[in-house]
């Protein structure tokens, strides 16, 4: 009898056992909240710099990123240098894009920025983290780092670098500007790499050196062939469709307007004639097309950088937009119009004004103002 009890009791430890190996086995980062995987990793990254453990750093980063990045352990030993001091507190969060299928999340991709406090210095820590990639797990993990200080994260020149190419980053000084960045020539790269014509022969090389931002000196850090043979230029590190932003069924803000926001979206129809300006307000970059539709595709064009994203917002907020009323004209339109001016903010909601018909009747007088402050990028604060 006892032994028929004890095998009765391992059979049931088997099968829980099973049972929770199976429930694991199905758990996938594509299903856990953004905002979990987010702070989950700026820990991570902090615990590894707390504990100066620079080989714990490497094991955060994808295995498409260490085969990308040819100084890997170098890089991670400059950034546990760099971070000095007893960690006290964090502060920050993550946008988050990806792609699905019939309902089913084929990747997901977040991007996070984080302040993070130490008893000598206040450091801004940002990272690009695909935490889930069904067609292409080797790409599971972090794919670049960057960190610099409170003070050099403040300065008018300062840009990111961590966007463009897969690294760890640390900028202790002030950086250059876009315009006096050079890049490398097609044909330097060729030679500097040692590229046969097969590894290359289908790949536009100009985009390609354009889209991770390829200088000289980046020869020698990074596995220019492996990240050919895997370019793929409509997705490069992330997904650039914010399409969502202009669509309905989307939750709507109701409070603190100008706080934590991620991005601004504007189109206008006129004629079939449009104008569409996003503003990225996370990587301080801004895209504008006309006569196109910019949202679906953000590498139709150069994101150029804009480093005041929060003055648009505040902008915005004097002008009353949220305020505004979605509105539409019933009787026979002979001038078709139709706008739409999205906010995203970290949490995911989204507030947005629409209208159709003649914008002139429909929208307030400030909507010329509003309309010519986010095409050109710049306001006047009058």
């Amino acid at each position: 009898m006892k032994k028929i009890l004890s095998l009765t009791i391992c059979l049931v430890l088997v099968y829980c056992l099973s049972g929770c190996t199976i429930f694991n086995r199905e758990s996938s980062n594509a299903y856990r909240n953004d905002k979990e995987l987010a702070d989950e990793m700026i820990e991570n990254i902090i615990d590894c710099a707390e504990k100066e453990d620079a080989k714990a750093l490497t094991e955060l980063f994808s295995q498409y990123a260490k085969n990308s990045i040819l100084n890997l352990d170098k890089e991670a030993e400059e950034f546990i240098n760099y971070f000095q001091g007893s960690y006290k507190s964090w502060n920050g969060n993550a946008s988050s894009h990806e792609k699905s299928e019939y309902g089913q999340i084929i990747w997901r991709e977040l991007k996070g920025h984080y302040s993070v406090i130490t008893d000598e210095a206040q450091y801004e820590i940002a990272y690009i983290y695909i935490p889930f990639d069904k067609e292409k797990p080797d790409k599971e993990g972090l794919t670049s780092i960057e960190i610099t200080t409170e003070e050099i994260f403040n300065k008018d020149e300062f840009l990111w670098s961590l966007d463009k190419k897969p690294g760890i980053y640390v900028t202790k000084d002030k950086k250059e500007t876009y315009l006096e960045q050079s890049l490398i020539t097609p044909e330097e790269l060729i030679q500097a790499s040692g590229l046969t014509k097969e590894q290359y022969s289908e790949v536009d090389l100009e985009q390609f050196i354009e889209d991770f931002d390829i200088k000289h000196e980046d020869v020698n850090t990074l596995n220019i062939p492996l990240l050919l043979e895997e370019y793929e230029p409509e997705r490069k590190f992330g997904i650039y469709d914010v399409s969502y932003l202009l669509e309905d069924k989307i939750e709507e803000r109701t409070s603190d307007f100008t706080e934590n926001v991620y991005a601004v979206a504007f189109m206008e129809n006129k004629n079939t004639s449009t104008e569409c300006v996003y503003y990225d307000l996370l990587d301080s970059k801004r895209y504008r097309m006309s006569d196109g539709y910019l949202f679906d595709d953000l590498h139709q064009v150069q994101g150029g950088y804009y480093a005041d994203g929060q003055q648009i917002v505040e902008a915005i907020e004097k002008y009353d937009v949220f305020d505004w009323e979605s509105g539409t004209v019933e009787e026979e339109i002979t001038d078709p119009q139709n706008m739409v001016l999205a906010v995203l903010y970290d949490d995911g909601t989204v507030f947005r004004v629409e209208a159709s018909g003649l914008l002139s009747q429909v929208l307030p007088n400030e909507y010329d103002e509003v309309k010519e402050m986010l095409l050109s990028g710049e306001y006047s604060g009058s």
